[in-house]
């Protein structure tokens, strides 16, 4: 892949999980057994998320405006919580990538930072799916 496809990539990845996760978090907020802390998660990952587009498009001069689209959310929450992990671990390579090709190493230590906070939320995800199986 490109650099210019992987910046594309990572913009796109980013745009996809702000449109997502308040569609998730309405949806599967309401659970009984992990309701509240997801839709807590998931609200404040979705704000994380456009400060780090914002920051993406600063590092690298892209258009990152974006449209929201609608979203077909899963129809469990054991479902989307599995699509979720996936996401992140994807992301995480993403970054990963992306910040192997960096040179300026402001820029190559913001990359790695958001590739490091996406195996965090990865991590958070696995918690609550463990939560879930749990209650």
């Amino acid at each position: 892949m490109t650099f210019k496809e992987l910046i594309r990539n990572v913009i796109y990845f980013e745009m996809a999980d702000i449109s997502a996760l308040p569609e998730e978090a309405l949806k599967f907020g309401a659970d009984p057994r992990v309701g509240e802390k997801l839709a807590e998660f998931f609200t404040g990952l979705a704000q994380e998320k456009r400060t780090r587009l914002k920051e993406l498009g600063t590092i690298f001069r892209e258009g990152t405006g974006m449209r929201q689209r609608p979203v077909e959310t899963p129809r469990s929450v054991e479902a989307m919580l599995r699509a979720r992990i996936v996401r992140a671990e994807t992301g995480a390579r993403l970054y990963a990538d992306l910040s192997s090709h960096m040179n300026k190493p402001e820029y190559k230590e913001a990359v790695s930072s958001m590739g490091v906070r996406e195996r965090e939320t990865m991590d958070a995800l696995r918690a609550l799916q463990t939560a879930l199986k749990k209650a």
